[in-house]
């Protein structure tokens, strides 16, 4: 063809007409020239001869030629045999191929460069630096944390409501049971000490920068359970608010309460998914400096989760993943009486002082004390079982009756040597009592905190998530400035004690510092009803000492002691946690005995005494018991106070 070509070109046979083209054809041929064909077929004959003769099956086969198609047949099938380990070797090593070309595209310098400008873009790491930033921090700490906050008051406000979740629950069974899951799995997403170890670096620094170290473990664990609920994020959606729809129907209150619940829980949905979802993810991004897709196979084995781990795992009818069982009636029962068990083995046997001290202060009824310390019902809004009001009338208490043995001059209170120092008791005990002030003043905050609660009780206002997180914020304003009252007077009344044990053990001993600890005590006419009025001076001591020594167990670890604000109702039943034969049976210290004397009878009595007291608990006529008799051990603290 080639060669044809070329003589076409070379005659010019392109440009020539038909007429042209015949004239030359006729030349050619007269000439001698031979018309040929550019393949030339092959003969018949050529084609019998080197096609092949069909091969005739015979009909007997010898022996040979069954062994030789056997080992043939047996040939082929070891062939086929070895053919597909050798092409799972094959599919094994593209497969490896693929996942080291997949890792060297992650994590190309392209791919590097597109984290760091992603993360630089988002606010969350500087350009060249893996640092957190801080404006993103704060972001977290503020608005996520109240989101995740938010996610878990709904999920305990509909999971772990013992009156009405079984119900609820059911409801939402039927309907589909994968409601329950994730409301369970919105629930779990708050971790309090998680989000603390988050959080915490930007509250200590809150200029500097957080190194992603050093909170990496956490979000990974945060993002991990964000990363499952990721493609349910309309379903959550909608558990919350079928969830708070069927708790309407339950509760029965006005649907506008139920529209703001479901309007906040899902506007904190939102912020959690749209707003800090891609952040989290270009924190895990650029802590592993590779460009991993968000939806992918490599994201979830980074994060570890498992098939087990993803919602759908939960039939109808089973305990709700994450949320609280309701407890049984056998099961209250049975903790409650764990619990008695466990109280009665901590009952420590009370000290002679204890159980006298304790009997003074059960003198007077909480009408009564209400009465005497209140006349002008200013704390007619506190309620009786308040821990701070009762302690605060047990210390007016002490004042009225028992505080004039530190101050009053009608006691010769000696000036003592300590190491060679000398020491002005008297003045110390007036130094001690001056600090009562500051009692006044925090349980006058106090009282300010509750009449703020009582207004916001009587109008909470229409928006019932503010009005709710109000009022927890006031609870809590509460709880800690009752805490604080409490503390003041304990710590008045162990300073008190302390001064006063100091007297008591020099009037066992060496008796050098109370001059006139024999002589009756006899006060003026204004202060003569108090029920101390006409006792010697070492049983108004001793007196006022066990008063403070029982005051301070009771805010230390009896039942003016804890984090509630108010007595519980058996501690009310049982008159303040005081058990009263324990007390009755305890017999009071007797201060006559300091000396080792008999008991000097008085013929004078304090009618109040006579009103309080009866003959058998009147410290002046029990039988005679020697403190010396007492163990160091019964009196606390041990040691010197000062």
């Amino acid at each position: 063809m080639g060669d044809f070509d070329n003589t076409k070109r070379a005659i010019g046979v392109g440009k020539l007409d038909d007429s042209q083209r015949k004239d030359m054809f006729n030349k050619f041929k007269s000439a001698g020239g031979e018309v040929i064909k550019e393949k030339t077929p092959a003969k018949e004959d050529d084609n019998k001869k080197s096609r092949p003769e069909p091969k005739v099956r015979q009909g007997s086969v010898s022996r040979g030629s069954d062994e030789g198609r056997s080992g043939s047949r047996g040939g082929g099938s070891s062939s086929q045999g070895r053919s597909p380990s050798k092409e799972d070797a094959n599919a094994n090593k593209s497969q490896l191929d693929s996942k080291a070309q997949f890792e060297k595209e992650i994590s190309s310098f392209s791919a590097r460069f597109s984290i760091k400008l992603k993360c630089w873009l988002a606010r969350v790491t500087p350009f060249g630096s893996s640092d957190l930033t801080p404006k993103f921090m704060h972001d977290f700490s503020i608005r996520a944390k109240q989101a995740l906050i938010e996610l878990q008051y709904s999920g305990n406000e509909l999971l772990a409501n013992q009156q009405y979740s079984p119900q609820l629950s059911k409801t939402l069974d039927r309907i589909n049971p994968l409601l329950v899951e994730l409301l369970a799995m919105g629930q779990r997403l708050y971790n309090g000490p998680e989000l603390t170890d988050i959080t915490e670096p930007i509250m200590t620094a809150p200029e500097s920068p957080v190194a992603i170290e050093r909170v990496r473990n956490q979000i990974y664990s945060l993002f991990k359970r964000m990363y499952i609920l990721y493609p349910y994020q309309e379903t959550l959606k909608k558990s919350f608010t079928q969830a708070y729809d069927e708790l309407q129907k339950l509760e029965g209150k006005p649907s506008l309460i139920y529209a703001n619940k479901k309007r906040k829980v899902l506007q904190e949905i939102d912020t959690l998914f749209d707003g800090f979802f891609d952040r989290l993810y270009l924190v895990v991004i650029r802590a592993e400096n590779k460009n991993i897709p968000l939806i992918s196979r490599y994201m979830e084995t980074l994060l570890g989760i498992t098939p087990e781990d993803k919602p759908g795992q939960r039939k109808s009818g089973e305990n709700v993943p994450g949320g609280k069982q309701v407890e049984t009636k056998e099961e209250r029962d049975a903790e409650n009486a764990a619990k008695e068990e466990e109280k009665k083995e901590e009952e420590v046997p009370l000290s002679k002082e204890q159980a006298y001290g304790l009997r003074l202060m059960q003198m007077y009824s909480i009408p009564k004390l209400r009465k005497k310390f209140d006349p002008k019902n200013e704390y007619i809004n506190i309620p009786d079982a308040d821990k701070a009001l009762l302690s605060l009338f047990y210390f007016y208490e002490f004042d009225d009756e028992y505080s004039f043995v530190m101050t009053t001059k009608k006691i010769d209170i000696k000036p003592g040597s300590l190491n060679g120092v000398k020491v002005d008791y008297r003045q110390k005990m007036l130094d001690i009592y001056e600090s009562t002030r500051t009692i006044i003043d925090q349980f006058r905050i106090y009282h300010d905190i509750l009449r703020e609660l009582e207004k916001h009780k009587a109008n909470p206002g229409v928006n019932y998530i503010e009005a709710s997180k109000k009022l927890t914020g006031i609870e809590q304003k509460r709880t800690g400035q009752s805490r604080t009252v409490r503390l003041a007077i304990k710590e008045f009344s162990l300073k008190s004690r302390d001064a006063l044990l100091v007297l008591i053990k020099d009037m066992k001993g060496k008796k050098e510092i109370v001059a006139n600890m024999n002589d009756v005590l006899t006060l003026d006419s204004m202060e003569s009803r108090k029920r101390l009025n006409k006792k010697p001076v070492k049983q108004c001591i001793m007196e006022a000492y066990c008063y403070l020594l029982a005051l301070h167990d009771r805010i230390e670890t009896g039942d003016l002691f804890g984090g509630l604000v108010e007595l519980t109702p058996e501690q009310m039943k049982s008159s303040f946690g005081v058990d009263m034969e324990v007390a009755k049976e305890s017999d009071s210290p007797d201060a006559s005995e300091l000396e080792g004397e008999p008991k000097a009878e008085l013929e004078g009595k304090n009618p109040t005494t006579e009103e309080s007291l009866s003959k058998e608990e009147t410290p002046t006529e029990q039988t005679n018991d020697s403190l010396e008799d007492l163990s160091d051990d019964d009196i606390l603290p041990t040691g010197n106070p000062f």
